[in-house]
């Protein structure tokens, strides 16, 4: 215990990631859904967006947790809402393209990502919505400044340094402040791959 304590502290005082918080690890994995086992409140939430395009529905597992996801386009935007496993809306991520953020915004973001990496590319930018369903509804509805939403920004992007490249997502306030950076790892496959 005591070489674990004296090893994580090594890190955090010389490490790249030190003067922010790295989370744990981030695992998920995602497998397609039926409509069925979906549960009443997420049906309902969707189905009162009058969508015209096709939802997917998916099952999401972390180390920790299962989430239900409903994907889907909307005004050529991919759209991601995310529900607990009793139907209780999370959030709701927008994809949109890292030129569009504001110059001033990107500037804090692209000079965090130039202290923690040597190099990195953007592989998504995604707008995230969090507060109570009538207030995330009006957000999706009219697309409208809504006040009781918190709003952050989740990048994802390679990470390059030390010799190493590294999936991380990135999580930044509406300051452009960074909130968590997350290592992303992925499940080893039990089938050879050629």
């Amino acid at each position: 215990m005591v070489k674990y304590v004296i090893v994580t502290l090594f890190f955090l005082i010389f490490g790249n990631f030190s003067n922010y918080i790295l989370a744990q690890e981030k695992y998920e994995r995602e497998s397609r859904l039926k409509q069925k086992y979906v549960p009443s409140n997420a049906l309902n939430f969707i189905d009162s967006l009058s969508l015209k395009n096709k939802v997917k529905w998916y099952l999401e597992e972390g180390f920790e947790s299962k989430s239900i996801e409903a994907k889907f386009k909307r005004n050529g935007e991919k759209h991601s809402i995310e529900f607990d496993i009793h139907g209780i809306i999370q959030d709701v991520e927008i994809e949109m393209k890292w030129n569009d953020l504001y110059m001033p915004f990107k500037n804090l973001i692209i000079k965090q990502l130039k202290e923690d990496c040597i190099k990195h590319k953007i592989v998504k930018t995604q707008i995230q919505y969090t507060g109570n369903q009538t207030a995330l509804l009006l957000k999706l509805l009219s697309d409208v400044s809504v006040k009781d939403l918190t709003v952050k920004y989740e990048i994802i992007l390679k990470c390059h340094c030390d010799k190493n490249t590294q999936l991380f997502e990135y999580l930044f306030n509406d300051n452009g402040q960074l909130i968590m950076a997350t290592p992303i790892i992925f499940k080893p496959s039990n089938h050879l791959e050629y």
